[in-house]
């Protein structure tokens, strides 16, 4: 009896696989998913650092990138953590509708207007998607990321927030960090 439960199980799990069907085959296996919404290139000589898909449960898609030195910071929450000499974070949500991504966009720039001190928004176009871009500056001394540029962009029912942050003498501008990530998005239709 034993056994044949334990047949069943594997076949129910298989069948279950095979439920699966890949909407963008022509995504390369070495991009970071977030489902079939998008994918994202890893930059050269960048790594990826953290991604959880655990969170889209809930529509969240979280994703970190760093490159240089790592070293460990105590955070606002008096944790360590670790920082590199740069990193770019990705957050999606899944908000249900477009105007409640375009609200959750507008809270998302209003935090980060109060956590850094932000230079003149611009609109930039990557990769045929419009962003909001803000250039960003560290609001305190204890931030170890004294400079950075931040993209957000709504698309369809998604709000989408692309931060590149950088400690002081680094290689590469933010700016620039962030637009060659954002031209290496592909996104879902």
């Amino acid at each position: 009896m034993k056994k044949i439960c334990i047949f069943i199980l594997a076949l129910a799990l298989l069948l279950a696989g095979c439920g699966y069907r890949d909407n963008h085959p022509e995504w390369d296996e070495s991009w970071t998913r977030f489902e079939d919404l998008l994918a994202a290139e890893t930059p050269a000589g960048w790594i990826l650092y953290e991604y959880n898909p655990t969170l889209s449960m809930g529509g969240i898609w979280y994703a970190t990138w760093a490159r240089g030195e790592e070293r460990m910071v105590t955070n606002a929450e008096g944790e360590e953590a670790a920082a590199y000499d740069a990193q770019i974070y990705l957050l999606i949500k899944d908000c249900g509708s477009e105007d409640e991504a375009k609200a959750n966009l507008a809270d998302w720039i209003d935090r980060e207007a109060r956590s850094y001190q932000a230079g003149e928004p611009f609109e930039r176009s990557v990769g045929g998607q419009s962003y909001s871009m803000l250039p960003l500056n560290a609001a305190s001394a204890d931030n170890p990321y004294s400079h950075g540029a931040a993209a957000f962009a709504v698309r369809g029912k998604l709000a989408i927030s692309v931060e590149a942050l950088c400690v002081d003498g680094f290689e590469s501008e933010a700016q620039s960090i962030l637009e060659q990530f954002l031209s290496g998005i592909h996104y879902g239709e």
